[in-house]
This record gives C-alpha cells, sequence and structure tokens, in this order.
C-alpha cells in the first residue's frame, strides 16, 4: 500500500508543502521587520540592531529545526531579550526600545506558531509512515515492508553469523470459502488470522501479509525446533477459532499450512529464501494440509 500512489495523499503533500511556505514568509516577515528597524531606529545602536537581528532569524530557525524544544530555547531568550530594551525605554523615555520589546514578543509569537506546525506535521508524518507500510484490511506489515525488512534481517544474520527462518503461512481452503460465501467473510477470516499469528508469535518475529489469504513470519535467530513450537502453538490456536459461517448458522474450524526454510542453512539469499519456502508451502499442501514442512530438494 503506497499511500503517495493516492489523490487525496496527494492533496495532503500539496498542504503540507504550503505550510513549509508560510514558514518561509514568516522569516521573511521578520527579516523585513528587522530591516526596517535598522533603517529608521537609532543609528547608535546599529551594532545592537545586527547581533539581535542574528538573534532572531536564529530563535525563528531553532522551532523550525527543534519544534516544541527548540521553542524552549526562544522563549528563554525571548525573557532575557524583552527586560533590557524595556527597561531602557523607561529610563531614558524612547519609544523606540519599546518598539525592540514589542518585536521581541511578535519574534516569539511567530516562532510558537512555527513549533505547533512542526510537531503537527511530525506526527502526520509518522502517521503517513505507518500507514505506508500497513496492510489496510488486516493492520499489520504489508509486502512492501515484509521485502525491506527481510533484506535488514538477512544482512544482521550475515553479520552476526545467525540463521534467519522465513515462514510461508496459507490458509487452506481459503479461495473456496471466500468464493461461496463473499468477500466480507472471506475478509474477516483474514482479519482474524492476521490478529492471531501478531498474537501467537514471538516480539523479535516480524509477521507480513505476503498477498492474498498468504503470511510471512520472519523469525530472527531460529533453528527448525524453534520454528515447529511457535507454529505448532499458531496452527492449534488457529484450529481452535470458530468461525460464523453465513446463511447457514453453523460455525466451524479452519486449518492453516506452513511452510518454511532456513538461511543460511538452505537457502543463500533472500530470492531463494522465499521461494524454498513457498515451495515448501506448496508441499505442504500436497501432504494434506494442516501440516509444517521444512523445505526440502
Amino acid at each position: 500500500m503506497n499511500l503517495v500512489n493516492r489523490k487525496d495523499d496527494h492533496d495532503f503533500l500539496d498542504k503540507h508543502r504550503l505550510s513549509q511556505k508560510n514558514k518561509f514568509i514568516i522569516c521573511l516577515l521578520f527579516i523585513g521587520i528587522l530591516v526596517l528597524v535598522l533603517f529608521f531606529g537609532n543609528l547608535n545602536t546599529a551594532p545592537g540592531i545586527i547581533i539581535g537581528s542574528i538573534m532572531a532569524v536564529v530563535t525563528l530557525l531553532m522551532p523550525l529545526i527543534f519544534g516544541y524544544t527548540g521553542l524552549v530555547v526562544t522563549l528563554i531568550y525571548s525573557i532575557i531579550g524583552i527586560t533590557a530594551p524595556f527597561r531602557f525605554g523607561i529610563i531614558q523615555g524612547d519609544p523606540y526600545y519599546f518598539a525592540i520589546a514589542v518585536f521581541i514578543l511578535a519574534n516569539f509569537l511567530g516562532s510558537a506558531i512555527i513549533a505547533i506546525e512542526v510537531e503537527r506535521n511530525k506526527k502526520t508524518q509518522k502517521v503517513l509512515e505507518t500507514l505506508s507500510v500497513t496492510d489496510g484490511l488486516t493492520e499489520i506489515y504489508n509486502h512492501r515492508y515484509f521485502q525491506q525488512r527481510l533484506d535488514e534481517e538477512i544482512a544482521r544474520a550475515t553479520r552476526a553469523n545467525r540463521t534467519l527462518v522465513l515462514c510461508m503461512i496459507d490458509i487452506d481452503n481459503f479461495k473456496m470459502y471466500n468464493d461461496s460465501y463473499g468477500h466480507y467473510f472471506g475478509d474477516e477470516i483474514l482479519r482474524k488470522t492476521a490478529r492471531l499469528i501478531q498474537n501467537t508469535t514471538r516480539k523479535s518475529d516480524i509477521a507480513c501479509r505476503y498477498g492474498g489469504d498468504e503470511f510471512a513470519v520472519i523469525l530472527p535467530d531460529s533453528g527448525v525446533e524453534e520454528v515447529h513450537f511457535v507454529m505448532e502453538r499458531l496452527k492449534e490456536a488457529f484450529y481452535s477459532l470458530r468461525f460464523s459461517f453465513p446463511d447457514c448458522h453453523v460455525t466451524r474450524t479452519l486449518t492453516l499450512s506452513v511452510g518454511f526454510s532456513i538461511f543460511p542453512d538452505l537457502a543463500e539469499n533472500k530470492d531463494q529464501l522465499i521461494t524454498q519456502a513457498d515451495a515448501a508451502l506448496y508441499q505442504a499442501k500436497y501432504q494434506g494440509r494442516n501440516t509444517i514442512q521444512l523445505y526440502k530438494n
């Protein structure tokens, strides 16, 4: 599921780019105010204005880069920065110093707006990143994430000189149930299966929807015994589920078939690992379904 290819996400990204443009306009606005102050203010304070201008730009950039953390820095600077001009304005009776204090306050308010928008965009970006690797139906990792994560896990296993297991899991006779009772019923089976796989496998395992009614589970640093233990537990838990079949008012149990292969013991690379695990799954189907099969040549 690639959100960038969807029209509504293009619209969101356009709005996101517009908000960045607004930030740039805010920066230009305050820089413009600084220039006006520099030209029309007291010339004797020009060095101070230059330093203040640099600080003003920095305080705008801090929340733009660091969000709320940068805003805290801006707040401290603003409190310190307002005190001196305000005191000089009272002592000397020069409204110019009051204008500087007002400008610093306005600068802080602009920084606050930027910080709020930055933090909101960070949260939205995090949601988008999560959705881009999540299967919309089952809410587990999708095929895109599976390919990416398998590359990473194979590289990690190679560096650590450890094994990596890939299991392919298929719901037995799913097509028959899906065609006979409709896609809504089929979708419910897929959702329950995905939740069960997530809850049954170990925390270190990575469960993904590979495609259709086929799921993939990556098991780092595992061997044959660990795989059989985890997958047998999954099979038993799945068999204990009761599915209510539409229009016949009965509940039935379904079964799973599992095929797996091991890197680097059997497979030399990612493509071989996927091919062998898939072949092992077909071997499990051929042997009567509801079984776990290690790849064999």
